[in-house]
């Protein structure tokens, strides 16, 4: 019988470089990158969709009504999916700028929601770290390699953004169980909240 550990280092996905710096000094390559990749994904799938759903009303052929099915709900996922990115980053842009960066070891796991969504737990600030959901930006599955640490902006209660060094993965964060962490959030002080209104997570993101 597997443990919990095997089964999450089964899921690792294979490490890929990033293209570029992961140290925690340039949070705007990796901005770019998020960008650039979901956009890329978008106009790879997008246009061969929208082909399947035009040839109905280009032809006008009943028997074209499956392809057509094909083109419209494909068309549609993928337009939500780079839909969602792209939100996603705008996210992480918005509390890169607004919190300093910080590195953040260990990184404990705590399981996974989906293929998409990782629950952990960042060490270095106190032992009773609050479990964090986090959703990989460009919605790949399995787990990033992040045991050594991870390069980390905002605030705990109200959640944040991290950068996983040498792949470069970015992980938009907030707390699993929101109610369950206001007290901490209405104790942080004004200063914390305001910074985290500013970041725009001083209330939790919807994100699937």
């Amino acid at each position: 019988m597997t443990t919990p550990e095997e089964r999450v280092r089964a899921k690792l996905r294979n490490a890929v470089p990033a293209p570029y710096p992961t140290d925690g000094t340039d949070f705007e390559g990796a901005l770019k990158y998020h960008y650039a990749t979901a956009t890329k994904k978008f106009l790879k799938y997008f246009p061969a969709f929208f082909l399947l759903w035009v040839q109905l009303l280009v032809f006008r052929n009943t028997y074209l009504i499956p392809v057509f099915l094909i083109g419209l709900f494909g068309g549609l996922i993928v337009l939500l999916t780079f839909r969602e990115r792209i939100a996603l980053t705008r996210k992480c842009a918005r509390v890169f700028r607004t919190y300093p960066i910080e590195f953040r070891t260990p990184v404990e796991k705590d399981g996974q929601y989906a293929s998409h969504t990782l629950y952990l737990r960042l060490g270095g600030r106190r032992e009773d770290a609050l479990t964090l959901r986090a959703k990989e930006v460009l919605s790949r599955s399995g787990w990033p390699e992040m045991d050594t640490g991870v390069w980390f902006a905002g605030d705990d209660p109200f959640g944040g953004v991290a950068l996983v060094p040498g792949t470069g993965e970015l992980l938009f964060m907030q707390p699993k169980h929101w109610a369950e962490s206001a007290k901490e959030r209405e104790s942080a002080g004004p200063d914390r909240r305001h910074r985290a209104s500013q970041a725009r997570i001083a209330r939790p993101s919807r994100f699937r």
